[in-house]
């Protein structure tokens, strides 16, 4: 009989908090899962962990890799290839969770067949596993009080309202999804350059026309370092060419949301184009911090040609705006 749950862990160079994510795997309450233990050549002693935990009986595939690719999303894309279960959790490797973790989240999963996708509330925590703070104000301003508590939403609506804007599940450990929506041909096809927002594309697609669940409680552990994704997507150099693959992303999930005739399309399509335009302004003021002004101002002007389009905007407050960024406007 198949396991209810394939967990995959995909592992590089974490050796420091290898043990601690494996052991919040092995001893959750829920008990009907498989581990599919998958390690991308990593240079630390990774190796002799993961060996340690092989012989474990829940483990069905201990697998390293003799080639880094230098893809998350092939690692992905492989576990659930291999995997047997319903349901999937890909369980970072730096990451850790709560032992009730998989019971509480596998409920509206298995309550409601059109529930494809359920996550939970993350804490911050540093190196140490000490926790910082939490995710919480991440959707604050998308709105105060819906992430308070529990709710299932149409998934149409989800990518409306939240996914749109951004990436609302920060953290892939946080989510348990079911296999049977996932056309790894289609869903898990993602070019490297896209390697710090490829699971955001993932959930745009599989959510489309289903629905998805959050608990609110923070049961998942998010751990934010030096070598995390998240912490590389934030530093000041990279984020230009991040904005850049933000662009091309959008217009690759517009046009996959338009082939599958999203009955709100229409309002996406509006919401992405303010989005787009508060990308823009950024990229401007990065150039214009970094003393490349003249970059800076071409880009502003773009904005505010975007802006004149949607709003009757007047010559004197074109010059109000340019002067924010003490340029002198002709």
């Amino acid at each position: 009989m198949n396991p209810k749950v394939s967990v995959i862990v995909p592992n590089y160079n974490h050796s420091n908090y290898l043990r601690q994510r494996l052991d919040t795997v092995f001893n959750q309450t829920f008990r009907d899962f498989e581990v599919i233990l998958l390690d991308d050549c990593s240079t630390d002693n990774s190796k002799e962990i993961l060996l340690e935990y092989a012989n474990k009986p829940q483990v069905s595939h201990c697998i390293f890799n003799e080639v880094n690719t230098g893809n998350t999303f092939k690692q992905w894309e492989k576990g659930i290839s291999l995997s047997q279960g319903e349901f999937i959790w890909i369980a970072e490797s730096d990451d850790f969770c709560e032992l009730n973790f998989l019971e509480v989240l596998l409920k509206p999963l298995i309550n409601d067949n059109k529930v494809v996708l359920s996550y939970c509330q993350s804490n911050k925590v540093n190196e140490d596993g000490i926790v910082t703070g939490d995710w919480i104000k991440h959707t604050y301003d998308l709105n105060s009080k819906l992430f308070l508590n529990d709710f299932i939403m149409n998934g149409n609506d989800f990518i409306e309202q939240f996914l749109i804007v951004r990436n609302v599940i920060p953290n892939a450990s946080a989510v348990v999804f079911k296999k049977n929506v996932v056309d790894i041909t289609k869903h898990l096809t993602i070019d490297p350059s896209f390697r710090y927002c490829g699971d955001w594309m993932f959930y745009f697609k599989i959510l489309i026309n289903n629905k998805n669940a959050f608990i609110s409680k923070s049961l998942n552990y998010f751990r934010y370092h030096d070598n995390s994704v998240i912490s590389k997507a934030k530093k000041y150099k990279e984020r230009v060419t991040i904005i850049d693959l933000d662009f091309i992303m959008r217009k690759n999930l517009l046009y996959y949301l338009k082939r599958k005739k999203v009955s709100n399309f229409k309002k996406i399509t509006s919401k992405n184009k303010s989005i787009y335009r508060e990308l823009k302004y950024e990229k401007s003021r990065i150039y214009i911090k970094n003393n490349k002004k003249i970059k800076g101002f071409v880009i502003l002007i773009t904005v505010l040609d975007l802006f004149v389009k949607n709003y009757n905007f007047s010559k004197n407050l074109k010059i109000k705006f340019l002067r924010l960024f003490k340029l002198k406007a002709k």
